[in-house]
């Protein structure tokens, strides 16, 4: 009976990967399943707020309002998270909060007076699904103070179902991809080479692209806090904060000088990344939120050159296009002439054939112009 019961919700996971409103009879099934009170889905991607759901059996709009309080937030993670440190994904975890009301004076008793008391949600069974440092996803179910605590057995069916629940994320995210493939402005942003967000008035992220998502999960300069704001090194965070509330909150036209640039260095760790802070609507419909539009890019970045433009610009040869590209991102000619395994008469050659084809009378006017050929784009 129990082997049908899982396959019947197993059959429902799937189908909620593609139609999300059937999560709903998902969570009821589990619940009736685990004999629980309630359930909750919880999925957050803070480099990519669009893809949040949260989907809940039987706990009211009172409950999560109660949940969401700040202080309750921080305790709780304070509290909760140490519980997954050791978990792999697909693992379970199993608590109870009934203690907390004998611990006054503590984070305990606060997190059961803020949160267990008023929702009734006293014992928890939990599976993670995902996680990384700004995502995570997580299955729970909850029973009411008077109802027993959670089996090892029953953590065990969670832990076959969250298997299932971890392909069906992966499915929805596919699906919400290429609905939003067609009229989605981000995707072009996607194919930048420089990081990019975008700020709503809420000071929130709301948008990351690929880079810029890379470069916050290595960066020590700059940081998402759980509120999704920005945060950087104490000495630029106020420069950080006018620069965004500048685009945001100042009234200006399009060719106003809005926002700014602005350098981060950590002189421990020998990083830098610089910021360009502009608008994003350059319109003055009231019916649309301001953004800010903020370029990241590293000191040391590569730069790619429009070789195709060149070719047919200048006629350069192929190997005249590697000497280029190296001499660009700030090579030597004794370093060009070991990448490119040539002597150094060679690599003077080289110089004065391109020359000749671009016009160019030194290396500085051959930089100008190679420079002003880079582009950001990386095309699939």
């Amino acid at each position: 009976m129990l082997v049908e019961q899982e396959n019947k919700i197993i059959g429902m996971i799937y189908d909620a990967a593609l139609n999300p409103p059937l999560w709903n009879e998902v969570l009821a099934e589990v619940v009736k399943l685990t004999g629980s009170s309630t359930a909750i889905l919880s999925i957050t991607n803070q480099l990519f707020p669009t893809q949040d759901i949260v989907f809940t059996h039987n706990i009211s709009q009172e409950c999560l309002r109660v949940y969401q309080d700040e202080q309750v937030k921080v305790i709780d993670m304070r509290l909760h998270a140490p519980y997954w440190d050791h978990k792999t994904l697909g693992d379970t975890v199993l608590n109870s909060f009934t203690s907390y009301a004998n611990m006054p004076n503590t984070d305990h008793f606060i997190f059961y007076e803020k949160c267990v008391k008023p929702t009734n949600i006293a014992h928890v069974a939990a599976v993670l699904l995902e996680r990384s440092m700004y995502s995570w996803a997580v299955f729970a179910v909850h029973r009411a103070t008077e109802l027993t605590e959670y089996s090892e057995q029953e953590a065990q069916i969670l832990t076959r179902l969250g298997v299932h629940l971890s392909r069906a994320l992966k499915i929805y995210r596919q699906v919400v991809l290429l609905e939003n493939e067609k009229n989605d402005i981000y995707h072009v942003l996607d194919q930048l080479r420089v990081g990019v967000m975008l700020i709503n008035q809420d000071l929130k992220l709301t948008y990351s692209n690929a880079i810029a998502r890379n470069t916050l999960e290595k960066t020590d300069i700059l940081k998402l806090d759980q509120n999704n704001h920005l945060k950087t090194l104490k000495q630029y965070q106020n420069n950080l904060n006018k620069l965004i509330g500048n685009v945001l909150f100042e009234d200006f036209d399009i060719l106003s000088k809005a926002g700014g640039c602005l350098a981060l260095n950590n002189e421990e760790s020998n990083e830098s990344l610089l910021l360009s802070i502009l608008p994003f609507n350059a319109t003055k419909n009231c019916n649309l939120q301001k953004k800010a539009v903020i370029f990241m890019s590293q000191t040391n970045q590569k730069q790619y050159l429009a070789n195709d433009y060149l070719v047919q610009r200048y006629k350069l040869a192929k190997r005249e296009l590697l000497f280029c590209e190296l001499f660009v991102n700030g090579q030597k000619l004794e370093q060009i002439t070991e990448n490119m395994n040539i002597t150094y008469g060679t690599a003077r050659m080289y110089i004065k054939n391109i020359f000749a084809k671009t016009g160019c009378t030194s290396q500085t006017e051959l930089m100008q112009l190679l420079m002003n050929t880079c582009f950001e784009f990386e095309f699939s």
